[in-house]
This record gives C-alpha cells, structure tokens and sequence, in this order.
C-alpha cells in the first residue's frame, strides 16, 4: 500500500494536488504492456528451445536409429537376421512430426494475434518467421527422411536373393512413409525409375498410389510386376557401357513422390540399396557375390563405383556373411568348426583367421589351388545341392560338411570299424562323399571312400536311401553295408532311418523294385585302395539278388549292366 501511496503522491497535479488519473492509466498501460511484452519473449525463448531440442533429437537419436536400421537391412539382404524396429521408428517419427507440427500451429497462433495487438519492437515480429522457417525446415527434413525402402528390389523366383535382378523378369519392391499423419493427402503416388549410369527401361506400371496399411496405418506402395529391359540403342546412340564386369556393374532404383501439408510443399525422393543387373541365370553367383561384397563392407547407400577398387574383408566379417549363407537359404547355419575348416581351404593353415585378410578376387575370381572353380563357386554348388536333396539330412546334423582328406584321417583313425561321417566333395562341383573306416584282409585299418554324388545322381535315389542301403560286392560276392556309425558313435539306422522314403507300389498287379547303390571292387583293390561308387541298379533288391543268382551270376550279370564302367580310384 506504501508503494501505491508513493505512486499516487507522484502522480498528482501540482496545481490543486489532486492526482493526475491520465498519468496513472498511462503507467499502468506500460506495465501492461511491459507484461505482455515479458511474457511474448518467454513463450519465444520456450519455443526456440523446443525447437533445438527436436533438431538435436532428429540428427542424433532419430538420425542414429534409421541408420542402424538401414545398415541392418542391408545384413538382411544378404541372409542375415531381419530387422524388426521399423513399426518403433514409425511411432518415433510420427511423435516428433505431431510436435513440430503442434509448435507450427502456435506460431501460426501468434501471427493472427500480431495482427489484433501490436507495438514497436514486438518480439513476435521479430523472431516468429524464423522459427517457422525453421520448424518447416524440420518437418520437411523428418518427412523426407522417413520415407524408407521398407522392401529392396527382389525376383518373385529368389527371394533370398534381392538386389539382383534379371532383365525381362519381374521383381517387386515396397516404399513405406514411417510418419503417420491424418494430414496427409493420402492420394500420394510414387513413382519408380531407374538411374541412368547404364540404359534401362522400366515396365509401364512404375506408378502407384500409396496405400494406408490397416495392420499399422502406414503409407506404402507396393509394386508386383516391375521389369527392366535393356536398351542398347538409345535415340541412334550406342547405350552406356562400363568397363566393369556386368556383375560388378551397380545401379539404384529411385522412387519420387510429392505431396503438400499445412501449407508445406515436400519433394520425397529414396533411393534401393545397389543393386546388380544380369541377363542370365549364369550370371547370378557372380552377382550374388558383389551384393554379399558390398553390403558386408559398406553402408553407404550410393557408392555406385565401389567395385573400381573394392575393400578387402576380414575373415571374420565373410565368414558370418557364409553362416548367413547357409541359415537363410537351408535352415541351419555353419558352426565354427565347419567355418575354420572353410578357412584353412581358402587361406590355409592359420593360427588364428579372423584378422586375416580377404580379397574380392580370392573369394569370387581366382581358381582354388589345383582345381577349375573358385571358392565361392564351390559353396554355391553346395548350397545348392543341400536345397534341393540334403536339406533334412542337413537340418538334422547329420552332414559334417566341410573336412580335408587329412582332417577326415585323423578324426576316423581311432574309431571303430564302420563310423563313417559324411563331407562335400573338394574336387567335384556339388558333391557329397562319405567316408567310412574300413578293415583289410590283414587286419589293418584303412579309410575308404565313394566318389561323390551329385545333384544328377540324388535325383535317382534319396541321400538317406543311399546310406541305409550301400552295399559292396567284392569278386562277386555281396556284403553287407560297410557304414555302422555316424560319426562320432551313432548308430546309422538312428541317424538315418527317419530320412528314408519308402516307394509305394499302386495296384497288385506288379512286383516291387528298388534302385540299390553298389559298389564293385576286387578283393586285391580293397585290401588297397578306397572303392569307387557305380550307379544305382534297378530293378533288383538286393535280396533278391542275392537269393536269385550265385556269385558268379552276379558278376556276370553287373558286367553287363554296367558296361565298360571299370572301377577308377576315387581321388576324394
């Protein structure tokens, strides 16, 4: 009250000393206005720092995460685990987008009471235009920034192999808008093209709406049916040509979308991670192998000339791309036994791999020591014999895989007689042997071998079959099957049985046959050398054979059917 009083007193008329009440109202007007002003500043300076909280979050955390995410796609294309955070990213990028949004409409707020209230010097004039720019500055950052490749170009026929992709064959792809606005004009329509390194041209049907997702309420489209085709002629003009290998040559597909909100006009623009275009199936391990190489060594998203001087790989990094190889593609990966011994045969005798170096051209170019096929030839002839004949075989553990002949030696020398165990052939493409130990006329021990089976040969007589059923017949005489134990002491109707397939045989009116896997050896040769496997015959059994013809009817009768199909060592 003292205060109010000393106010008063100093505001009276001199003249009759009564108080001067316009005088007053003016400096309450002015502590109004002080106010008012005060409290506009406050509200800037909030906002402002709103503001530089949001930034910092988009280009640390929400920066950090979709790049982690777009790095662990990549390890997904190639056989690694899929990424799973992409609806979490959604709901990070939709929260930050309804913030900065909220703030545009309090600063589209403050524009309408500028218009109602103003003075000299209002902070409002001052300084709400550039926070606006700088909110739209956000919201078109996070906007483009969320619109993803949530499906990289992928053949309908090898989804476990995108990027890839075969001229005049369909491949699809999906691009996906992780912010969640009811704002948004959902007629928003993508469009897909190709970049012009090299002259493609792309099906007809590269346009497509997006679509609200009814599982999470995102935006996406999602082309079927797309097709490149090569274009050698372009307007009279020999198309580009690269001085690359056609699998080393990379290319990106773009995907463009435009679309406005309050008042913000925002260009979308992503682009596929590298991809490889072939003209041929036999292209596709070569290409495989440069998606594999780039995508282990590099997150860049556009480094279309990486292959002119390609990064070495560590033996670690390739051989948790193989493990990837073999998960993925047949259901159970390599342990690390079978990845030191794929180790030895590409770098030899190590201490230790992990650090050891390994070139592009050691791993895809250059013929393995002694043979006509890389090492990733090699693998991929593998990979594809477990798909097509040996995958329960696989998946059940029953194949030890990868082990060099002296490798095999020292772990069958001090087993028993019949433990056999079960590796890919090193000299043939596609092959799978078993080794058994083998006892001689003279009681020694030794190993013996059958040439490998290929993809040819299994389609004749499943895997399992093959081992159930294997027999020996040495000068005429049949024996029994050779292969007791599955290494390192399982019985071999345990490890197998649950494998075989019975044929069953319509009708009453014929007799049953089988196909029987045999080997024909001399006496004197198994007491030397491991035997050698024939093709299967049909259409005896072999008790049928047995009960049916002596031995020398035997031999005579294997003679004729096998021709001039003389016994060669097995080099495996």
């Amino acid at each position: 009250m003292q205060g109010c009083n000393s106010t008063t007193n100093e505001l009276r008329s001199p003249a009759n000393g009564k108080p001067d009440f316009e005088k007053l109202e003016a400096v309450k007007l002015q502590e109004r206005f002080n106010e008012i002003d005060s409290k506009r500043k406050e509200v800037l300076t909030k906002m402002a720092a709103v503001i530089r909280d949001i930034d910092v979050l988009m280009n640390s955390e929400l920066a950090l995460e979709l790049k982690d995410w777009k790095r662990r796609q990549q390890f997904a294309c190639i056989g690694g685990p899929s990424p799973t955070e992409l609806d979490q990213l959604q709901n990070w990028f939709t929260l930050t987008a309804q913030s900065l949004f909220q703030i545009k409409r309090q600063l589209d707020k403050l524009r309408e009471l500028v218009r109602k209230v103003t003075y000299e010097g209002n902070p409002i004039d001052q300084e709400r235009a550039q926070l606006e720019q700088q909110v739209k500055h956000l919201i078109s950052h996070l906007i483009k920034s969320s619109f993803v490749v949530e499906l990289q170009p992928c053949m309908s026929n090898l989804s476990h192999r995108p990027l890839v992709i075969k001229t005049m064959t369909q491949f699809s792809t999906k691009v996906r808008l992780l912010v969640k606005l009811p704002e948004v004009d959902y007629q928003l329509r993508v469009k897909v093209t190709f970049n012009k390194s090299r002259q493609f041209a792309m099906s007809n049907n590269n346009t497509k709406v997006m679509d609200v997702e009814s599982s999470n309420g995102c935006l996406s489209a999602e082309f079927k049916r797309l097709e490149l085709k090569e274009q050698k002629f372009v307007n009279g003009m020999k198309g580009h040509e690269s001085f690359l290998p056609v699998a080393e040559e990379l290319h990106v597909i773009s995907y463009q979308a435009q679309f406005s909100i309050q008042g913000i006009t925002i260009d979308l623009e992503t682009n596929s991670l590298p991809l490889v275009v072939i003209s041929g199936h036999g292209q596709m391990p070569s290409g495989w192998a440069s998606v594999m190489w780039y995508n282990m060594l590099t997150d860049e998203p556009k480094n279309l000339s990486f292959f002119s001087s390609p990064f070495s790989s560590t033996w670690a990094q390739l051989s948790e791309v193989l493990h990837w190889q073999f998960s993925s593609f047949v259901g159970l990966g390599l342990n690390k036994e079978q990845l030191s011994m794929l180790g030895n045969k590409l770098l030899g005798p190590q201490a230790s791999y992990n650090d050891c170096q390994v070139s592009l051209a050691m791993f895809c170019k250059e013929n393995l020591p002694g043979r006509s096929f890389t090492f990733w030839t090699w693998l991929e002839y593998i990979l594809d014999l477990i798909k097509k004949h040996l995958q329960p075989l696989w998946m059940d553990g029953c194949i030890m895989g990868f082990a060099t002949k002296e490798r095999e030696q020292t772990l069958l020398k001090e087993r028993d007689v019949g433990t056999f165990l079960l590796r890919f052939s090193e000299s043939h493409l596609g092959g799978i042997t078993f080794t058994w130990v083998d006892q001689c006329n003279d009681e020694r021990v030794k190993l013996s071998s059958v040439v490998p089976y290929t993809k040819n040969r299994l389609g004749t007589l499943p895997f399992a079959n093959i081992v159930r059923d294997y027999k020996l017949i040495a000068d005429g005489v049949l024996s029994e099957n050779p292969l007791k134990f599955l290494y390192p002491h399982i019985p071999m109707e345990e490890a197998f049985g649950k494998h075989c397939i019975t044929q069953q045989v319509q009708g009453f009116d014929y007799l049953q046959s089988d196909f029987m896997p045999i080997s024909i050896v001399s006496n004197s040769r198994l007491a030397e050398s491991p035997p050698l496997e024939m093709p299967v015959l049909s259409p005896w059994s072999l008790d049928a054979i047995s009960q049916s013809f002596s031995p020398s009817d035997i031999q005579i009768i294997l003679s004729d059917l096998l021709g001039e199909n003389e016994m060669s060592l097995s080099d495996e």
